[in-house]
C-alpha cells in the first residue's frame, strides 16, 4: 500500500483544513514516496504547517529508504498525528494489529482512532459491507475515514474491485457521514515501475453525474483513482444500503419530461412511416456520432489540483 506525491500533496490540504490530532490507523503498512525536504517543500508551498517529532526515521522498506523515504509514522506525525498504528492480516511488515477486515474488528478497538487512513487495501478484501462497518466502528464520532488512493479504472486483477466514485459518495451520504473532500485523478504507476517520481496528477472534484457521459469505455489508457475524506457525524451509521444516485439522477429526468418520451415516439412513427428508408441511414447517423464523441475532447470537471 503506497503514498505517491499526489496524495501526500492532497493529505497536506487535508492537514491544513482540518487539521490531524490524536491517534491515526493505516490499513495496511504504508509506504511513502517522499523525502523529509519534499514534504516541507510542499507543506511551505501549501500553507500547511508541520509538527516537529524528534524521531523521524526512513522507510521500513530497504530501496525507499536508500532514496531517503520517509517511514509511515514519521510522516503521519508530522502531519499531527500524536500516534501511528498500522494493521495488516499478516505480520509480514510488522503491523500494530492482525486484522482480517473481512471479519469483526475486536471491540477493544471500537472508536480508538481519530483518524484511519487506507490506501489501496479495500480492494483486496472480499467483503466490502464488512470493511465498511469496521471502518465505521474503529473511527471515533467526529473522526474521518481517508481513503487515500482508491483504485477506479484500469486495475484489472490488482484486487478483488475497482470503484466508482459513486460508491463512497452514495454509502457516506446514505449513512449520514460528512464528505469533505471527493477527487479523482488519472495517472501513470511510475513509482511501482521503478522510477521514484511520478508525473503532476490533475486533480478534479468529483459531483454526482459529472461522468455519467463516460460510463461506458469513456477513460483511456491511463490508471484513475480516488481520494475522499468522510467525518463520522453524530448518528452516523454503516447499516444502511444505499442506492446508486445515477438511478436517482435518472428518474428525476424522467419525471420533469412527464408525457413527452410517448409523445416523441408516436411522431417519431409516424414520421418514420413517411421516410421509408430513413431509418437505417439516421442508425448510421447515431454509430457516427458515438464515434466522433469517442475521438473528441472529453468533458470533464475542472482541473482544481496539480500535483
Amino acid at each position: 500500500m503506497g503514498v505517491p506525491r499526489g496524495t501526500v500533496r492532497l493529505l497536506l490540504d487535508e492537514a491544513r483544513a482540518r487539521p490531524f490530532s490524536g491517534s491515526l490507523l493505516e490499513l495496511g503498512r504504508m509506504s511513502i514516496y517522499a523525502t523529509l525536504g519534499e514534504v516541507e517543500r510542499w507543506a511551505r508551498e501549501q500553507g500547511t504547517p508541520l509538527a516537529r517529532p524528534d524521531d523521524l526515521a526512513l522507510s521500513h522498506q530497504p530501496e525507499l529508504a536508500a532514496a531517503g523515504c520517509l517511514d509511515d509514522r514519521s510522516f503521519f506525525r508530522l502531519l499531527g498525528c500524536e500516534r501511528v498504528e498500522s494493521s495488516d492480516v499478516s505480520d509480514w511488515e510488522g503491523a500494530d494489529h492482525i486484522l482480517d477486515l473481512n471479519l469483526p474488528v475486536p471491540a477493544a478497538l471500537h472508536g480508538r482512532f481519530a483518524t484511519v487512513f487506507e490506501a489501496g487495501t479495500l480492494q483486496h478484501v472480499f467483503d466490502l459491507p464488512q470493511v465498511f462497518a469496521n471502518l465505521h466502528a474503529l473511527v471515533h464520532e467526529g473522526g474521518r475515514v481517508i481513503h487515500g488512493m482508491a483504485p477506479s479504472t484500469n486495475h484489472v486483477d490488482h484486487g478483488f474491485y475497482m470503484f466508482s466514485p459513486t460508491l463512497f459518495h452514495d454509502f457516506y451520504t446514505a449513512n449520514g457521514w460528512r464528505i469533505e473532500a471527493c477527487y479523482f485523478f488519472e495517472f501513470f504507476p511510475y513509482w511501482f515501475r521503478g522510477r521514484f517520481h511520478s508525473t503532476v496528477w490533475k486533480i478534479r472534484r468529483y459531483t454526482p453525474g459529472c461522468l455519467d457521459h463516460l460510463a461506458y469505455g469513456g477513460f483511456g489508457a491511463r490508471q484513475m483513482a480516488l481520494f475522499v475524506v468522510a467525518t463520522k457525524t453524530p448518528g452516523a451509521t454503516a447499516d444502511r444500503i444505499p442506492q446508486q444516485s445515477y438511478f436517482a439522477r435518472f428518474h428525476s429526468e424522467q419525471r420533469k419530461l412527464g408525457t413527452v418520451p410517448s409523445l416523441a415516439k408516436a411522431l417519431e412513427a409516424k414520421e418514420l412511416r413517411k421516410l421509408g428508408t430513413v431509418p437505417n441511414f439516421l442508425l448510421r447517423m447515431k454509430e457516427w456520432k458515438q464515434r466522433l464523441k469517442r475521438l473528441l475532447p472529453r468533458r470533464l470537471p475542472p482541473v482544481e489540483k496539480r500535483y
